[in-house]
């Protein structure tokens, strides 16, 4: 029904074109002037701004979910009292700069073997996503001011709300500078040959420059149904015809489409005293037919009481939409989709308009081509800010909620580690650790769930990786269950297995003096006095008081001033023998509590360092470290890790620390008092620390609960793999997942699971083909590694490896 006519059409009147007939094409470019700050005037005394903001996940959301999305999304419509303009944006991505930046450079250092093994599975992962496509969204809004001041102080104005309304979506809003904005333009215009963009709004002020001849094309021909220019065709489409219910995936559906394209929706809110105004007139002009249609019909003796079909439909449906105006907060627009679908050939340009048709008439959508309006359409469908095609019909706010401008979150910063794909866009993940908050984070599966694999996928990536800031980062594993010794050897790195029986010394008391400052040396003196209170803390078994912290100080410091004298490297016999000197009874209570761990069995640390604890990957093995020396040990163990982060720190150097079955670590006090602070301190020092276990739900049960609930509060880093049925609810509440979202993880195949990065959470799917050598190499699962002892594993299928 055709609700309103005059009273409306000067709202939705198309804007006319700066020139009817351009001379050039630069005069095809529909903006007056550009700022540095992003208003461009796009006609006289309008002007318009851009703003890019994010996906968020809807796909991946429950019914409920979805629901609670749509209304925060028309509480932002309805906030909107100005013209605007959400445009999708599939444009242009370097593939091959894309390579660059993933792909693990050869180095020639014995290791490049390994690096191709690892840019062959990324490569075939970037086969399986859209190629060339990257995604991303604006809204423009444009304004009616006196000057360009005028706009800038109503922007702001705008933006306050904006900001406020993004956020309750989830989806960071940014404003575009004009740098920015010309950018954009200049990619479409130039698609494929975005990188020779080179305009500064600035410089061209300065120098006069015509900003149109840096964004236009050479050449531009517009025909009747389609347009071309040097290096692509296009074609510009509307929906012509609405259903009476949209789905709210129909515009995701094309959007998702692997082809260049931009799609626009352009919104005219309609003031609500006008709508009600005209509203009541139209209500009452079709009371006025009905009364007229019984008249006619007395007249014919015709003295029914029933009004025509027609009619009857006509008064129910503007009742409605007084209703709804009325009492559910539904605002009228006026809104037209543009699309403009981009093509190498005039065969694929017609492919893709028949995709596009037949997914509209399947949601029972018309879609046409803009007959003898290519170039006004196309000004329309770009964030320029201006609408020059009259294609608007009116809708509801839940209506225009149904042309739903998000999908799926995606993670691919420009360098970083491989996670995998993305399960619903199929496109790869690439994640930075370093540009979070907090890089800390964990890995939680259940056995079986291919975490070990995850965790070695990374550290590799990690250890190959040869960018400009990550070629050097050190790598420590700590090993319980002895998982990770075959990566350590692959890569040339340190295994220093702790037990008993080890033939592997470490000295904890190790330190070179003799280059050190004064200052310096006090300083660490006073660090390994700290160490040795903890220790004697330990083999006490007690809290120590004053009087006892007071002598081991004094003996330290006695330690290390005689090694110094006699040029020599401390060990713990040293502090023992010097407590003994002692003439206080508690240094002789002390030492005795030392005895087993200087001059008993348990002497493990009492021999001067013969590992390579300077290694770039080194791995503790504590697995066969027995009740009593596990707390000595974890000391000294933590004690080192500790002083190799602040080292590497001072040299600049980032340390990824990953602690494999982080449960065993957090049943003893001291170990989980030390991490915890660890997990707190450790950013600042370029460290970067990772726990892996199995059950969340375990560990949120235990004593621990509010230990790790800290250390989760401050990790921006979770992959969560395959969880128990009976844990979900508590995974849930703990890492702030929907419902839809743990679907992922609830009996997930071995490799996939959710990824949470910062504010991003998508699924993952990280398997890789059995028949890999990396796969192979990294492989944990008992049954195949006897399989593959047997014979050589044959077939090709994809897989990933379990974990005992």
């Amino acid at each position: 029904m055709r609700l309103f006519t005059d009273s409306f059409q000067q709202l939705k009147k198309a804007s006319v074109p700066l020139y009817r007939t351009p001379k050039s094409i630069q005069e095809t470019i529909e903006i007056l002037k550009v700022a540095e700050n992003g208003i461009f005037e796009v006609r006289k005394g309008h002007y318009s701004k851009s703003y890019r903001f994010q996906d968020i996940n809807y796909t991946t959301t429950t019914e409920g979910e979805q629901l609670s999305i749509i209304e925060r999304y028309c509480k932002l419509l309805n906030s909107l009292d100005v013209e605007f303009k959400i445009t999708l944006n599939n444009k242009n991505k370097d593939m091959q700069k894309l390579r660059k930046n993933v792909f693990l450079k050869e180095r020639q250092d014995g290791y490049d073997e390994y690096r191709g093994m690892y840019n062959h599975i990324v490569e075939e992962k970037i086969q399986e996503g859209k190629q060339g496509i990257a995604q991303e969204r604006y809204l423009t809004i444009t304004i009616e001011r006196g000057n360009f001041e005028e706009a800038k102080a109503q922007f702001a104005t705008i933006e306050a709300s904006l900001q406020k309304a993004f956020r309750e979506l989830g989806s960071p809003i940014v404003p575009l500078s004009g740098n920015e904005r010309m950018q954009v333009l200049y990619d479409y215009y130039h698609l494929g040959d975005e990188e020779s963009f080179d305009f500064d709004i600035r410089e061209a002020k300065q120098t006069g420059t015509d900003f149109r001849n840096d964004l236009c094309n050479g050449m531009l021909k517009y025909y009747s149904d389609y347009f071309q220019d040097e290096n692509k065709v296009g074609r510009a489409l509307f929906i012509k015809k609405y259903p009476s219910g949209l789905s709210d995936g129909f515009l995701n559906e094309i959007a998702s489409l692997p082809v260049h394209s931009v799609i626009s929706i352009d919104v005219v809110p309609i003031p609500k005293e006008l709508t009600t105004k005209v509203l009541q007139k139209k209500y009452l002009g079709i009371e006025s037919d009905i009364i007229r249609q019984q008249r006619v019909r007395n007249r014919n003796n015709d003295f029914s009481s029933e009004i025509s079909y027609t009619k009857r439909n006509e008064k129910k449906e503007i009742e409605n939409i007084m209703d709804d105006v009325r009492d559910n907060d539904q605002c009228l627009f006026y809104v037209a989709v543009t699309m403009v679908f981009l093509a190498k050939t005039r065969e694929e340009l017609d492919s893709i308009t028949d995709t596009v048709m037949t997914i509209g008439k399947r949601n029972s959508v018309t879609i046409d081509k803009h007959y003898l309006m290519q170039r006004e359409a196309v000004n329309t469908a770009l964030p320029i800010g201006v609408r020059q095609v009259e294609t608007m019909r009116t809708m509801l706010t839940q209506s225009l909620a149904s042309l739903l401008p998000f999908n799926v979150q995606e993670l691919q910063d420009e360098t970083g580690v491989y996670y995998g794909i993305n399960q619903v866009s199929k496109n790869i993940n690439v994640g930075n650790r370093k540009k979070l908050m907090n890089g800390n984070g964990f890995i939680f599966g259940v056995p079986g769930s291919g975490k070990s694999f995850f965790s070695k996928m990374a550290m590799g990536a990690v250890y190959l990786s040869n960018g400009p800031d990550c070629h050097t980062d050190d790598i420590i594993v700590v090993d319980p269950m002895n998982e990770y010794f075959d990566i350590a050897k692959l890569y040339g790195g340190t295994v220093v297995n702790l037990s008993s029986y080890t033939d592997n010394y470490m000295n904890p008391l190790e330190v070179d003096l003799a280059d050190l400052s004064v200052l310096k040396r006090r300083a660490v003196i006073r660090q390994k006095s700290e160490f040795m209170l903890g220790l004697c803390e330990q083999s006490t078994g007690e809290s120590l008081n004053s009087r006892q912290k007071t002598l081991i100080d004094r003996c330290v410091r006695k330690v290390y001033q005689e090694a110094a004298r006699k040029k020599q490297i401390p060990v713990m016999t040293d502090f023992y023998r010097t407590l003994l000197e002692q003439k206080e009874e508690e240094a002789k209570g002390l030492a005795l509590s030392m005895e087993l761990f200087t001059e008993g069995s348990l002497n493990i640390f009492n021999h001067q360092s013969n590992v390579d604890v300077d290694n770039r990957f080194l791995v503790f093995g504590i697995q066969d470290l027995g009740e009593e020396l596990f707390p000595i040990a974890m000391l000294v163990m933590l004690e080192c890790i500790q002083q190799r982060i602040m080292e590497n720190w001072k040299k600049g150097i980032a340390t990824w620390l990953w602690i494999d079955e982080f449960h065993v670590l957090l049943q003893s006090p001291y170990s989980a008092n030390y991490l915890w602070a660890l997990w707190k301190k450790v950013r600042k020092r370029r460290g970067i620390c990772t726990g892996i276990t199995q059950n969340l739900a375990d560990i949120l049960r235990s004593d621990s609960r509010d230990t790790i609930g800290t250390m989760l509060a401050n990790s921006e880093f979770v992959a969560l793999l395959r969880q128990s049925s009976t844990d979900l609810d508590t995974v849930a509440d703990a890492l702030n997942i929907s419902e839809a979202q743990l679907d992922y993880v609830n009996n997930a195949p071995a490799g996939t699971g959710l990824l949470r990065f910062g504010s991003v959470v998508i699924p993952f799917d990280e398997t890789v083909s059995k028949d890999s050598k990396l796969y192979q190499m990294y492989n944990t699962n008992p049954y195949e590694l006897a399989e593959q002892a047997e014979s050589a594993d044959g077939g090709g299928s994809t897989g990933y490896p379990a974990e005992d």
